[in-house]
């Protein structure tokens, strides 16, 4: 039996994914939790999104999955018997669209309250490629000249599908918008940023749903630190004014240090890969150090990339990636991943970014000591 579990039975087997599957897991205090691998409306590596159902002072919800998928969550809970009437309350990890697709047909039908971080509720009424200013910073202006002539048709494709995404999300009501700390009977949240600005982990009898911030098997894509948009910047809270401490690879890697100081006796249940390859992934909040030593690994292989000599982002982006195939939308998403390393190592003073857009090395490794900080 996993630790943190009393007992994990399946309801309802699903493909080799995941997918379809409905599972009820039951806590060493006996607090029943019923996971269900909601389908992506679109092929994905990540697999299903896991939905997580439980009751704490209502039915609550966690993540009720991509939109076009409302049906399949439907029939998920009738498994778990459930209906949808009995959603008391629809809690969003973060805003994209794998987690919260499906969120306004959910709270429509169960007449239920949605539940997010206050950054969700200031940024739903943007397109999440708006809210950035990626101009701002010389290495963002890089990134976007070597991504621009390079989008193609699976570009243009998810384009459509996040505008009919943005369209849904618009007319929502955030009922209760939630900051680290709160609390709602047994239930803890803790704001996750990093990954996504807006990112809450909730906390239940030693459990810990992580939505996209801790994954079993793949490490999730951190955020950039560019600013935001003048027309943007007007809505977002005072306290979050500094979009430093809602962005960034460096935001991200402190607050997984957060969940990782939670203790190595939680168990985490992530929003994917749950399930995958015909076998279970239950893990603890030692997977946050895993992830952020990885990302430390990632930094000091960046270095390498430029250590003879400076060398452009693209250069570095295709060694980093080397095995794999770049173009169109996974061009950017390495670019932007490269992006958000590189702007650490330039806050530690290990890189500098050329008027000529290069990458050159001080000499100096001090990030080092930022992550050995993070894990011990």
């Amino acid at each position: 039996m996993p630790s943190g579990f009393a007992s994990v039975d399946i309801l309802r087997s699903g493909d080799p994914h995941g997918n379809r599957m409905v599972l009820r897991m039951t806590t060493p205090t006996e607090q029943p939790i019923h996971a269900i691998g909601v389908p992506q409306d679109w092929p994905s590596r990540t697999g299903p999104t896991w939905c997580y159902v439980f009751e704490n002072e209502g039915v609550t919800l966690v993540d009720p999955g991509a939109q076009g998928s409302f049906a399949e969550l439907r029939d998920g809970l009738r498994v778990a018997g459930y209906s949808v009437r009995d959603i008391d309350r629809v809690i969003v990890t973060h805003g994209h669209s794998d987690h919260d697709g499906s969120t306004a047909e959910l709270v429509d039908s169960a007449d239920a309250q949605l539940w997010a971080h206050q950054m969700y509720a200031a940024l739903i009424a943007y397109n999440p490629w708006e809210v950035q200013n990626r101009d701002a910073s010389p290495v963002h202006a890089e990134m976007n000249r070597v991504v621009s002539g390079n989008m193609d048709r699976r570009s243009h494709s998810f384009a459509a599908r996040n505008s009919r995404y943005v369209a849904a999300r618009k007319g929502l009501t955030v009922h209760r918008e939630v900051d680290d700390g709160d609390r709602v009977g047994d239930l803890a949240f803790i704001y996750a940023p990093g990954h996504s600005p807006d990112e809450l982990c909730l906390t239940l009898d030693g459990v810990v749903f992580t939505g996209d911030h801790v994954l079993p098997e793949i490490t999730p894509h951190p955020t950039t630190k560019a600013g935001y948009s003048d027309h943007v910047a007007q809505d977002i809270p005072a306290k979050f004014s500094d979009s430093s401490r809602s962005y960034g690879l460096e935001a991200y890697m402190r607050s997984l240090k957060t969940v990782l100081d939670l203790g190595e006796e939680r168990a985490v249940l992530p929003a994917h890969r749950l399930f995958n390859r015909g076998r279970f992934n239950f893990v603890s909040v030692n997977r946050a150090g895993e992830v952020i030593n990885h990302h430390g690994r990632r930094l000091d292989q960046i270095l390498q990339r430029i250590d003879d000599r400076p060398a452009g982002l693209e250069e570095v982006t295709r060694g980093v990636f080397e095995r794999r195939k770049l173009s169109g939308g996974n061009l950017f998403m390495a670019l932007s991943e490269v992006v958000a390393h590189v702007e650490v190592l330039q806050d530690f003073g290990d890189v500098e970014f050329t008027d000529e857009a290069m990458l050159r090395r001080t000499g100096t490794k001090k990030f080092r000591s930022f992550v050995q900080e993070l894990v011990n």
